[in-house]
């Protein structure tokens, strides 16, 4: 897999959901000997930790910020722990102890979820009295790589399971809505139409965050809708033809079930038949350019289908300023999907 040809996207991408950053806690430590006695140290650990997460980039997902001890004092509970992150509105914090029995020295440092109300990983480390240095190193390694895990950043686990293949898919969709306006409701029933086209997924490390999956895909979309006059008015037929090509960002909440949000521009061609009362039949067309954008779920019905509902709104860029908002239904087909 070419991972220089998608590095581009992938920095873009990463780019868009630095807003979904989450916010880790870096409280003190306590350093105590066999007595339970507090013990001086040549480095503050919690100084160590917090300084070296700071340097590590996790892609934007995540912001750290350390707990001075003359605030909080330092905790050894979880009690202490969630209220810490509940006073100062943060999601996670890394909390614990170092112990020195003369010979040893031993690391447990926690993360705890403030979401989940609970531990969600812990981390240990230890080494001879004569390498206090070493043993602290060895626990913020640690550290990184179980906060790399849970932000989907971490390099061995984007390279295996959580490095999306690429995958094309077919949507075929249907949609009908009614015009508003005074100008028009008076005088077409309804407008109805399909849409199909293709969509890709590009290859790119999988993000996570709040056990949320972000996704990401582009298509070229192709539509076509017509409308019929009211019995009351007189006879017209419309025929709409357009292309898309819309950007979407995907959030997958389990294996099955996602929503997605889009944005993209738009070409139509309308095409109008009338025949007003007293004259002749007419045909006239125009040339629309369009802001396109959309909002939907999807449902994984197997691994070649989706079940798929969503609202398009289209805004047109010519002088009469239409706006639009489609409802449409319809399934989505897989039809290539890379392998690992």
């Amino acid at each position: 897999m070419n991972k220089k040809r998608t590095s581009f996207i992938y920095i873009l991408f990463l780019l868009i959901n630095f807003s979904f950053a989450a916010e880790i806690a870096v409280a003190p430590l306590s350093i105590f000997d066999n007595e339970g006695k507090s013990i001086p140290v040549t480095e503050n650990p919690a100084d160590k930790i917090y300084n070296t997460l700071e340097q590590n980039w996790f892609e934007g997902l995540i912001h750290f910020t350390q707990i001075q001890e003359n605030i909080y004092g330092i905790p050894s509970t979880v009690i202490e722990a969630n209220k810490i992150c509940a006073t100062e509105n943060k999601e996670y914090i890394l909390y614990g102890y170092i112990k020195n029995n003369e010979t040893n020295w031993y690391a447990d440092i926690k993360l705890y979820s403030a979401q989940e109300k609970k531990i969600i990983q812990e981390f240990f480390a230890s080494d001879d009295a004569a390498h206090y240095d070493r043993m602290l190193e060895d626990i913020t390694k640690k550290i990184i790589t179980g906060i790399g895990e849970l932000s989907g950043t971490n390099p061995e686990y984007l390279d295996n399971k959580r490095f999306r293949s690429a995958e094309a898919r077919i949507p075929l969709y249907s949609f009908y809505w009614t015009p508003i306006d005074n100008k028009w409701s008076p005088k077409i029933l309804g407008i109805a139409g399909v849409t199909t086209g293709i969509e890709f997924y590009p290859p790119l490390p999988q993000i996570t965050l709040r056990q949320i999956k972000f996704g990401f895909s582009t298509g070229l979309n192709l539509s076509w809708c017509c409308a019929i006059n009211h019995k009351e008015t007189y006879p017209l037929f419309l025929n709409t033809v357009s292309i898309s090509c819309p950007f979407y960002i995907h959030l997958c909440f389990n294996e099955r079930n996602s929503i997605y949000t889009g944005i993209g521009l738009g070409y139509e061609i309308e095409l109008l038949k009338i025949r007003p009362k007293y004259e002749g039949e007419q045909f006239l067309y125009q040339n629309i350019l369009s802001l396109e954008a959309s909002i939907g779920y999807d449902f994984k019905i197997n691994e070649i289908i989706n079940f798929h509902t969503g609202l398009a709104f289209n805004f047109h860029l010519n002088p009469d300023k239409c706006i639009s908002i489609k409802p449409d239904l319809g399934l989505s087909f897989r039809i290539f999907k890379e392998k690992q």
